[in-house]
Parts: C-alpha cells; sequence; structure tokens
C-alpha cells in the first residue's frame, strides 16, 4: 500500500493513497485526478506551502475538498465572496459532504453560535471564511483553539497589488497565518501573470512556495471577436448568435441597467431569458441561478456577478456584450464555457465605444489627492470609534469605488486600521499623504486595458496572445480562432456557422492611411482636448451635423476632407493612433482627445 505524508514536514503522519481515492470515487464520483490536481494534492499532504494556477474548469476546489476529509485538522478556506461559498457549500451537501460549513455575514446569530460550536467538536472539518473575518478577535480566538492543518486561500491573485482584482482585506495574510502556525498554505487562482505570481509569494512571505502551473489553454474553447459599431449591431449579433443555441449560454454586460434591459430586449425577440446582478436580492438571485442550473431558463444575463462556483460543465457558449476591462476578467468568465472539455464558442462584441466606457469606470475606481485627504480628516476627527463605509460615504458623498481606493491608499500607508467592526484612524500618525502608491495602481489598470483592446483588435492568433499575456508558450497559431480560422467550416456540434463579417468591420478604406493618420493628428492638436473622437470623425467626414456648425468646427481646413470615408471608419483610425500611443484619452463623462506627449 502508497502512503503519501501529510501536515508540516516536521511531522511523521502518513494517509493511504487509497484513501484519497475512495474519497474521490464515493464522495466526489470521480474516477481519477487530473494531473496538476494530483501534484498539487500530493505537495500539500507533504506540507509544503504550495500556489497553483488551475484554469478555469480545471477543478480547483478538489485540491482542498479532498485533503479535508483524510488531514487530521480542520481546513480553514479564505474565499472573497459569499455567492461563492454558498454555491460551494451546496455543491458539497449535494454529493452527501455534511462536514463543511460557512462563518459569514448571511449567518444569523444563531446559526453562527452553532456553527463555531460544531467546528469546536470536529463536527465541521472543512470552513469558508471571509477574508474581513479573521479580523475579528472572536474568530482569531477560534483559531488558536482549532488545529488547522490545511489554509485555503482562494482567488489568490487578491492577495497581489499587481492583480486585476486586487482586494485589501487580503493585505494582512502574512500576519494571519502566525495564528495557524502549523497550517499547511494552499493559493489557488484562475488568473495570474508571472509578476501576480511573485508577488503572491512575497506577499505571504513564503518566498520558497512550490508553483504548479497547469496550461491556460482550452483548445475545446473558440475565440472570436465582432467588431461592431453600435448597440444595435451588438443585438443583432446577440440574436444571430443565440437564435438557434439550445445549450445554456451567458451573456456578460458592464453594468445591472445594460443586464436587465437586454434581457427585456431577448424576450422581446422571442428568447427567453433571465437577468441576474448583485442588485437583485439574494432569495432573487438563489432562484434565478437554480433556473438556470436546472435549464428552466438557457440563457443568463448578468453582470460579472454570476459564474464564481457555478457548477454548470455544459455552458456551449459565452458572450461579452461589452469589453472587460481586462484579459485576467475576460478570461476567466469566458473559461466557464465548456468546463465539460466539449467544444463551446467565446465571443467578444467589440466596439470601440468600449474603451471609453471602460475608462470612465476606472476613473471612478480612483479618488483625487482632496477626496483623500477629506476622509483622513473625517476619520482623525472622531477617533474613539469604528466607522462603517456607508456611514463615510455618505458623510463626503463619495463614489463608493473611489472610498474603497482611499481607504485602501490609507492602510498602505499605515494611516487606519480596517477590521471587521470598521475604520478608524491610528492614533499618533500625521503628515502628509504619498498618492504614489495609488497612481501606480491606476497605471497598471490602464496598461492591463491597453492589453484587452490588443486582444480586441488582434489580426494574428488569439490563443497565443491570451497564453503569451499569462507567460506561457504557444509556438504555433491554432486553428480554432476567428483569425487562425475565419470562415469556421468544418463540423462542431452545438455551433449554427454564421457568414463571415466584410472586413469593413476593421479599418477598411481606399485612402491612403498615412494621410488620414495625419490629418487626424494635426486636427486633434488644433482643437486639443476641446472634442472627443466622434466629433473629430464628423469634422473629417463632413458632417452637417448641428454641434458641428455651433462649435464653428466647419470652418477648420480639415472639414469634410475624408468626405468618402464613413465615420465609424475614422473612428476607427482614431483607436489606432490611441492603441498605437499616438493619441490619449482625456477620461471623463465626455472624454476628450489631445496629443499624446512622449
Amino acid at each position: 500500500m502508497t502512503f503519501t505524508s501529510f501536515g508540516n514536514s516536521s511531522l511523521t503522519n502518513f494517509v493511504p493513497v487509497d484513501d484519497l481515492h475512495h474519497v474521490l470515487q464515493e464522495k466526489f464520483q470521480l474516477s481519477e485526478f487530473r494531473p496538476k490536481q494530483k501534484e498539487v494534492i500530493d505537495l500539500v499532504l507533504a506540507g509544503k506551502h504550495t500556489l497553483a494556477l488551475l484554469p478555469t474548469g480545471y477543478g480547483k476546489s478538489l485540491c482542498y475538498q479532498v485533503p479535508s476529509q483524510v488531514l487530521p485538522g480542520a481546513t480553514i478556506v479564505i474565499s472573497p465572496l459569499i455567492a461563492l461559498m454558498q454555491d460551494q457549500l451546496s455543491s458539497l451537501y449535494k454529493r452527501g459532504v455534511s462536514n463543511a460549513t460557512v462563518l459569514n455575514s448571511s449567518l444569523d446569530a444563531d446559526e453562527y453560535y452553532d456553527a463555531v460550536a460544531g467546528i469546536k467538536c470536529g463536527r465541521y472539518k472543512l470552513i469558508y471564511v471571509a477574508p474581513e473575518r479573521l479580523e475579528s478577535p472572536k474568530f482569531r480566538q477560534l483559531l488558536q483553539e482549532l488545529k488547522v492543518s490545511l489554509l485555503v486561500i482562494d482567488e489568490a491573485h487578491c492577495i497581489s497589488q499587481w492583480g486585476h482584482d486586487f482586494r485589501p482585506q487580503y493585505r494582512n495574510m502574512k500576519e494571519h497565518l502566525k495564528l495557524m502556525p502549523d497550517a499547511t498554505i494552499l493559493a489557488l487562482t484562475a488568473t495570474a501573470t508571472p509578476t501576480v505570481q511573485r508577488d503572491i509569494g512575497q506577499n505571504l512571505g513564503l518566498n520558497n512556495i512550490e508553483v504548479v502551473i497547469a496550461s491556460f489553454d482550452r483548445p475545446n474553447l473558440r475565440l472570436e471577436v465582432e467588431c461592431c459599431s453600435d448597440a444595435k449591431e451588438k443585438d443583432d449579433h446577440v440574436l444571430k448568435l443565440l437564435r438557434h443555441e439550445k445549450s445554456p449560454a451567458i451573456v456578460y454586460t458592464s453594468s445591472r441597467k445594460e443586464t436587465e434591459a437586454l434581457s427585456r430586449r431577448l424576450t422581446v425577440n422571442r428568447l427567453k431569458s433571465v437577468a441576474y446582478h448583485a442588485g437583485m436580492s439574494k432569495e432573487t438571485r438563489y432562484r434565478v441561478q437554480k433556473q438556470f442550473e436546472e435549464e428552466k431558463h438557457t440563457i443568463i444575463v448578468s453582470t460579472v456577478a454570476f459564474g464564481m462556483g457555478v457548477d454548470k460543465s455544459n455552458i456551449r457558449r459565452v458572450i461579452h456584450y461589452n469589453m472587460p476591462g481586462s484579459l485576467e476578467s475576460y478570461f476567466q468568465e469566458a473559461g466557464r464555457a465548456g468546463r465539460d472539455g466539449k467544444n463551446a464558442i467565446c465571443t467578444l462584441l467589440y466596439q470601440p465605444k468600449d474603451i471609453y466606457t471602460q475608462r470612465w469606470l476606472m476613473e471612478r475606481n480612483y479618488p483625487d489627492a482632496r477626496q483623500v485627504s477629506s476622509l483622513l480628516t473625517l476619520l482623525r476627527g472622531d477617533n474613539s470609534r469604528f466607522r462603517k463605509t456607508s456611514e463615510l460615504a455618505s458623510a463626503l458623498k463619495i463614489d463608493e469605488f473611489s472610498l474603497n481606493s482611499a481607504i485602501d491608499l490609507l492602510r498602505h500607508l499605515s494611516l487606519i486600521q480596517v477590521t471587521i467592526d470598521g475604520i478608524k484612524a491610528i492614533s499618533g500618525t500625521a503628515g502628509g499623504i504619498d498618492m504614489t502608491w495609488l497612481i501606480e495602481r491606476k497605471e497598471r489598470d490602464s496598461n492591463r486595458l491597453d492589453k484587452m483592446v490588443d486582444y480586441a483588435n488582434a489580426l494574428s492568433c488569439r490563443r497565443k496572445l491570451i497564453l503569451q499575456y499569462f507567460g506561457q508558450e504557444y509556438k504555433v497559431d491554432c486553428s480554432d480562432c476567428d483569425n487562425c480560422s475565419p470562415s469556421f467550416e468544418k463540423e462542431r456540434p452545438g455551433y449554427i456557422s454564421m457568414p463571415a463579417e466584410k472586413e469593413t468591420t476593421r479599418v477598411s478604406t481606399s485612402a491612403n492611411l498615412s494621410d488620414l493618420e495625419q490629418v487626424l493628428m494635426d486636427t486633434v492638436t488644433l482643437l486639443n482636448g476641446k472634442v472627443g473622437r466622434t466629433t473629430i470623425a464628423q469634422v473629417l467626414s463632413g458632417s452637417k451635423a448641428k454641434k458641428i456648425q455651433e462649435k464653428k468646427l466647419d470652418q477648420i481646413a480639415a472639414y469634410a476632407k475624408f468626405p468618402h470615408i464613413k465615420t465609424d471608419d475614422i473612428i476607427l483610425a482614431i483607436d489606432k493612433l490611441i492603441e498605437d500611443g499616438k493619441l490619449r484619452v482625456i477620461p471623463g463623462m465626455y472624454p476628450k482627445l489631445v496629443i499624446a506627449r512622449k
């Protein structure tokens, strides 16, 4: 019989490998582990701290759920979303794994104390908690009373300030590890660039952490981008793609309002769908998710709030109605298609306007120096109590996203204390506020958006571009993205082939592009941030719009210089200059164009 050691390397306990396979087969109804799952589990049971990068659909949760059933002590899972915890718990209960529980704000007082009692007596071995729970004195005391064999940090990219979904609640994780000195650490994520991977280990104080990386390639996923000039064209594409789709499909949008509106438009066009977003009640979200999982509705229109932990392997199509802000977000969401290994299609509907929407959303995430200073002044004015973020947002009249970033910065500078009870200033601190950390983080967000735009506009292999972004090689072009196989005429189950779009969906004109670019550069120089891309395109095409005449833009030399080129094509040429770093957008509700100064 083969044995595997577990726990800290100083321990001498062993577990028969047969026991692992028994748990796998009896409780999870699986015949064998995937290669990287087995590698991760072997490292964990050998007491080696491990960072595992496994793509969406690979089965990350199995890497701790199986060990949790054979380890002698408790397994603590740090998870950033209550919905994700509940999904995992429901899935475990369906499989007959009853020794798992959650400790989060969804529990009432009686439920919480019952769960704690069950943990103390050993009834629960697998415990899901939010990162904020680690700040609670009562929970910290509980951890010190327990024997914790395994600490799991799910969505570990949230630890890294270089990651696309950085969360300040994860920042003190290194200090929290001291509460569980004998625990083996397992950090899990589906999206981490090489820089993020290094940062995770450093932030945990585990520079020698073992790293297991599965290929991010999902060969069963076809990757495609449809360039659209406006929302109507997007709607047309969605209707075409879903009209004959019998299998489950997800359509992602960038806002709650768009989610509900698009779902209504689909229903009007006899495509029965349901909407899902975080603004709905918990009961409504649960009902909608169950309807989708049971295929009472096969189309769900959702914000990014939907998807994590959803146990649905046969999703055949994921459509992004709006472009996400990063390749990490896009690939994680698109990767929810085809988790059963069968063919599936991931379509991004790209409208150049999406760039400015994302820039505006990004601006909303970052406060200016005055807002950060006002927050600190308010907290220092009454340092006798902790304040909730809702109270601070109301007092400062600041957007919740900007407020969270301001809190991140002040916490990074050790000027405030953030616990499960709220926020207050740290006594004895003084001096100015250095905005550098926040500025650098904003620049990283901007760079991630640039890479997302590069993907949308790419003329080369999309699969290769994604894998290279995540630091993996793909030496040949694939045969399964729209650039490598544009006609897509081979047979694929569940796919209704649509006619190829004309090349005019990308910039295509008979004009000398260098002439157009030069006139664009000259016009932007002349107007110097007074107007945006649509107005400039209208000027060059000779539009007779009222605003052009009111601003006397029909009197400048560039007016009607290219009347034979469509306004949309001129806009695409402007976007190309932005991507090339020749023009720059001044963000805002009405973005303006200026020359990019080197």
